[in-house]
């Protein structure tokens, strides 16, 4: 299914929105998308639902566009990571806003918070100045502090962090986020900013997420100096008394550049579940060059959409049996029931039928007893599209036991077919052979030696005794069988 084109002026804007209404959710030739049934007019964006760290939308989302004040999430990061005391520190603002950027060409992209020169104020609040106001003082004077005076040094830690978030489009330059066209930065970069800052940075959802803040700290100005400082939010999707208010909105970010766009990052949570929206570079105007709030238009369709049209549904119960498995080796029965580990459930658009999920299993090979209840023996994937979406572990519905005689009897075919004959019967037969062949060798060659080596030895006969040994008929009577006879070679001896 194609995705709606881009509004259209008279009846056929409305024949397309009529049209698009049927079809929240459509597929792309790419592979599977979640689409909305309407076009935002930020170059690029994202969605990301929080709870299950699911992103639901993009367009765009890598492409690198100007931060413009977006950037200083960045900056509140650095600072709050690297400052101590921040409720107690107190900065000194020691240069004069006026003359800080009277070098920028485009004074409406800068933002102030009401901060004099001589002003002092704790590190906190200049934080709720900058994440309220976008105010590019706040943001200077908190680079130079935590920067340890140098504002190059806060700018490398800066860039240091993004690549330690694992920002790969990203890129800054400053800490207020004043137009430079080498400060840039991706949708799905400022998402994954965020993100790390909501969920890993102390106090800075606090700080981001305040309608409004008051200051305890006084101005030495006048019109300051008896109440302080009292700043709201620039996202007018958190004022109740805005057109544009939002229920379940959250502030964190917003940020505009007179020659790039509006940016904002936002959030909202309702029934439970919260998302997370980036848009980067809406226009300023219509093609009528009527002054529009393109940004705030999009995160409101956007939200609309995922709080209507998404919601977790479960693709696999933890108790379905998927197949049966041969074991071997086994007492009794010779196979074995699994299922998934655990259940499955997603975060789906309810315009697309879940039928259309396919399901991929994968099962160990040569599944051999004993096998306990709960042992992984393969896996499943759910694909959509030839895409995997979801996977979860095969395991055991029940014990399984070994059988010895089986296992013996299998492991001896085994030795003699599937591994031996080829490779470990033959190397023990080839090693047994040549051990055997040498011992022969050796008794051989012993042998040999020691036949030539024996000495010649002359013969001792033995006669009976006889107290005449001249005498024949003496001799012959006295002999007995069992005396000994000693006979002598010696033709002499006969005589």
């Amino acid at each position: 299914m194609k995705k709606i084109v881009h509004r259209l002026l008279g009846p056929v804007l409305v024949l397309s929105l009529v049209f698009s209404l049927l079809i929240p959710c459509s597929m792309t030739a790419e592979g599977y998308a979640f689409t909305p049934p309407f076009t935002i007019e930020s170059q690029s964006g994202i969605v990301l639902n929080m709870d299950s760290n699911t992103v639901i939308y993009e367009k765009n989302a890598d492409r690198q566009e100007m931060p413009a004040h977006l950037a200083q999430i960045m900056t509140a990061i650095i600072v709050l990571e690297n400052c101590e005391n921040i409720d107690q520190t107190t900065v000194p603002m020691s240069v004069n806003p006026n003359t800080l950027f009277q070098n920028y060409e485009e004074a409406d992209d800068i933002r102030y918070a009401g901060i004099g020169s001589g002003d002092r104020l704790t590190v906190l609040e200049y934080l709720y100045a900058m994440m309220l106001t976008s105010s590019c003082e706040a943001a200077h004077i908190l680079a130079i502090h935590a920067g340890g005076g140098s504002l190059d040094t806060f700018i490398g830690m800066m860039n240091q962090k993004a690549a330690e978030i694992g920002c790969t489009g990203t890129h800054f330059t400053n800490p207020t986020g004043l137009y430079d066209t080498y400060q840039i930065t991706t949708a799905r970069d400022m998402m994954l900013i965020t993100q790390y800052a909501l969920e890993k940075v102390p106090q800075f959802r606090e700080i981001a997420t305040a309608d409004r803040f008051s200051t305890s700290s006084k101005s030495t100005s006048i019109e300051y100096a008896l109440n302080g400082w009292t700043w709201e939010h620039a996202n007018t999707m958190t004022s109740t008394e805005n057109l544009f208010y939002y229920e379940g909105a959250k502030g964190i970010k917003t940020g505009n550049l007179n020659n790039y766009g509006r940016n904002i990052v936002t959030m909202a949570t309702r029934d439970g579940i919260t998302y997370l929206v980036v848009l980067l570079a809406a226009p300023f105007d219509d093609v009528e060059g009527e002054l529009q709030y393109y940004h705030i238009v999009d995160a409101t369709n956007l939200l609309d959409w995922a709080f209507s049209s998404f919601q977790y549904t479960t693709l696999i119960g933890d108790d379905e049996e998927i197949a049966e498995l041969p074991v071997l080796d086994s007492n009794g029965n010779d196979f074995v029931l699994v299922r998934p580990k655990e259940s499955l459930s997603i975060l789906w658009c309810t315009d697309v039928d879940i039928t259309a999920i396919q399901r991929v299993p994968t099962y160990n090979e040569n599944i051999t007893a004993p096998i306990k209840e709960g042992d992984v023996l393969g896996r499943l994937d759910l694909k959509f599209s030839n895409d995997v979406i979801a996977s979860v572990d095969l395991v055991a519905v029940s014990d399984v036991n070994r059988s010895a005689v089986k296992h013996n009897a299998n492991a001896f075919i085994t030795y003699f077919t599937e591994d031996g004959l080829g490779s470990t019967f033959h190397l023990s037969l080839f090693f047994a052979c040549i051990i055997s062949l040498a011992y022969i060798i050796l008794c051989i060659y012993s042998a040999y030696e020691a036949h030539r080596k024996q000495e010649a030895m002359e013969a001792v006969h033995v006669m009976p005794p006889d107290s005449n040994p001249n005498t024949p008929a003496q001799q012959k009577k006295a002999w007995k069988r069992s005396d000994p006879v000693f006979y002598h070679k010696n033709p002499e001896d006969k005589k």
